[in-house]
């Protein structure tokens, strides 16, 4: 049998290398996806000279995050080295702690985790008719603190908790008035658009990009919540996955159902 066609393609240009999310229409962050994405950022980390990044996809959409019937304990577990050791987990952190910066190219909607994938690169270009939506609580589930924290980085605080409290997608404009988006730009003119930045990007010193996008992680990064805070949301979320409403949620979600909570 002909092998499958691999979940991400890794294309190399002269100052940057694109990571391309290949299994349309929805390029899910299952784990082939992740282990493909934590892989190919392994390798380019290493390099001795990591290159620029460039995250793109194929398709309909960006992602549609996490397979709602393959969502995972390990993710929601109560130890946090079983949470850090999940591929979702680790993509978040090699792809934070990337050398070089990181541009995205967002040309369809984005859900659940694929939001934080894109709120962990440090510039993001996107099309117009562009949607993100992060709507755990519609799953009855409780988001993880350090998605969450990515996130209010990434759109601020007001906006954020509309999102998360209300499970509703925004379009690109507010996404980019919140300053989530550098770029809103026509579909046609997307890939212009992020090769664009990406050569304003490329005109700084190499080893000064590194060492800027690193003091900026670890100015971002700096804050330690209390272990007693810690402990606390994990058993939040845990107790959300093994709960009875992302049981009822999950099953009317698999089988086209309206939501258990009210609404469509």
């Amino acid at each position: 049998m002909p092998a499958a066609n691999p979940p991400l393609v890794v294309n190399f240009r002269e100052r940057w290398a694109e990571l391309r999310l290949a299994r349309p229409p929805r390029n899910v962050l299952d784990r082939p996806m992740l282990e493909a994405l934590a892989a190919a950022l392994d390798d380019l980390a290493a390099r001795s000279e990591p290159p620029l990044l460039f995250l793109a996809a194929d398709g309909r959409h960006f992602s549609t995050g996490y397979a709602i019937g393959e969502i995972p304990e390990e993710i929601f577990h109560r130890d946090p080295a079983v949470r850090a050791a999940h591929p979702f987990e680790l993509v978040m952190a090699k792809l934070v702690h990337y050398p070089s910066p990181v541009v995205a190219a967002v040309q369809g909607d984005a859900w659940g985790g694929a939001v934080e994938l894109l709120a962990c690169a440090d510039l993001r270009v996107a099309s117009t008719k562009v949607r993100l939506g992060v709507p755990p609580v519609r799953l009855g589930l409780v988001y993880s603190h350090t998605g969450l924290r990515r996130l209010l980085r990434g759109f601020g605080s007001p906006l954020v908790r509309e999102m998360l409290l209300t499970g509703e997608a925004i379009g690109a404009e507010r996404a980019l008035q919140a300053g989530f988006f550098n770029r809103v730009v026509p579909a046609g003119d997307l890939d212009t658009a992020a090769t664009d930045l990406l050569e304003l990007v490329a005109r700084g010193g190499p080893r000064a990009l590194r060492g800027t996008r690193r003091i900026l992680t670890l100015l971002e990064e700096a804050e330690v919540l209390p272990d007693a805070v810690v402990d606390e949301i994990a058993e939040l979320r845990h107790a959300s996955w093994s709960g009875e409403e992302f049981r009822v949620a999950r099953e009317a979600f698999l089988e086209g159902r309206p939501s258990p909570f009210g609404g469509n």
